[in-house]
């Protein structure tokens, strides 16, 4: 009798998971394991470089986008399926997923065990993360390229890492052929708790000497498009701005609106077991951004992948009760880059080098690593 696990999502955290269960997985399972890789987007976006992505010209498609089916061409179509497609309803009680093919036909798909891993999106259908299908994805990017090439000033808010970052990413860039606003709702930008003083104080100095005008202390409160194509953005602090291009870039959706609300808490976050099991159910596991366990950041993905591959790994080889809880990060670790020459980081409470991090990511922005990573070769800072 075949086990089928299903992972919906083939993004940063339901793709190596899959790869996980078929290479190590499926040859310990003695009827036999089957894999069903569910995703609307036949290609990976390593939407990690999407703030330099966004320039046109600074990375070549076939970098950024890698197409699914091919890091999975080497596995017996007995032990793995994907299916372009999107998850729009699940029912537990029968062990199922819907899916609306892309196809334009749907599919119901039973399952032994369930990974919902749909990730999350930015606001304003925005390409710094999937949108679907590759096409839309892909088209809205290029479109976004050319937006960024034909404005004279652009204006971002949201000061956190992907803000921050992108108003990095354009100023160095272009230097001052285009004006750079950054809208930051705080005292300081990244300002939170857990960053170093020292670390958004470099940030802020940084940004300074690329050109970036920051404003502090304010919120974009409507925005509103005007005959020319341009964006008026009514502020917090009582003023107006005027604006070629206009980016909403503060916090993520997460993709969770295909589930039970009862699976829910109430910002819409998977409700999940230390042992990252959806509470409430016995089969079905959450990973990644739709999670409620940790703060969602890349920098956390490789132990999720490696703490759930494993449980699944005990559940499927008869041995459940030896499952173990997630290692939650109990270390704020953030590298900010702002093109490539400008950097700083932060590992616990210590802030890391600028040169260290300019180098390790600022060059290439780990787009190097994407290959390794989505044919199952290497996580993104662990051995698979």
């Amino acid at each position: 009798m075949v086990k089928t696990v299903v992972v919906v999502g083939a993004g940063f955290t339901g793709l190596p998971t899959a790869h996980k269960l078929l290479i190590y997985t499926a040859p310990k399972v003695q009827e036999k394991l089957k894999v069903v890789l569910i995703s609307p987007n036949s290609h990976f976006y390593w939407n990690l470089a999407a703030v330099r992505g966004v320039i046109p010209g600074a990375i070549p498609d076939e970098q950024l986008f890698l197409p699914v089916a091919d890091a999975f061409s080497r596995y017996p179509s007995e032990n793995f399926e994907f299916i372009l497609g999107k998850a729009d309803r699940l029912q537990p009680e029968s062990k199922s997923v819907h899916i609306a093919a892309n196809d334009g036909t749907t599919r119901e798909i039973t399952y032994d065990q369930l990974v919902i891993a749909t990730g999350s999106t930015i606001r304003g259908d925005l390409p710094f993360k999937s949108l679907g299908t590759h096409e839309s994805t892909i088209n809205a990017l290029h479109s976004l390229q050319n937006e960024i090439k034909n404005a004279n000033s652009i204006t971002i808010a949201g000061a956190g890492p992907t803000g921050v970052e992108t108003a990095g990413e354009l100023a160095a860039a272009y230097g001052n052929q285009k004006q750079i606003t950054l809208i930051c709702a705080g005292d300081n930008v990244l300002h939170t708790s857990e960053v170093l003083p020292s670390v958004f104080q470099t940030v802020e100095r940084d940004l300074q000497k690329l050109g970036v005008k920051v404003i502090h202390k304010t919120k974009v409160e409507t925005s509103s498009k005007e005959s020319g194509g341009q964006t008026k953005l009514v502020l917090s602090n009582g003023e107006n701005l005027t604006t070629d291009l206009y980016l909403p870039l503060f916090g993520v959706q997460v993709n969770t609106a295909w589930l039970p609300s009862t699976l829910l808490d109430e910002a819409g976050n998977v409700k999940l077991d230390p042992y990252m099991r959806v509470q409430g159910t016995s089969n079905v596991w959450g990973i990644g951004d739709i999670g409620n366990l940790e703060p969602k950041q890349v920098t956390s993905t490789d132990q999720q992948i490696i703490d759930l591959a494993g449980n699944l790994d005990l559940v499927l080889t008869e041995q459940e009760s030896k499952i173990k809880e997630h290692k939650v990060a109990d270390k704020k670790m953030i590298f900010i880059t702002l093109g490539k020459s400008y950097a700083t980081g932060q590992i616990g409470w210590w802030k890391v080098w600028g040169w260290l991090t300019a180098y390790i990511k600022g060059r290439k922005i780990f787009v190097d690593s994407a290959p390794n990573y989505v044919n199952g070769k290497a996580l993104r800072h662990a051995s698979m």
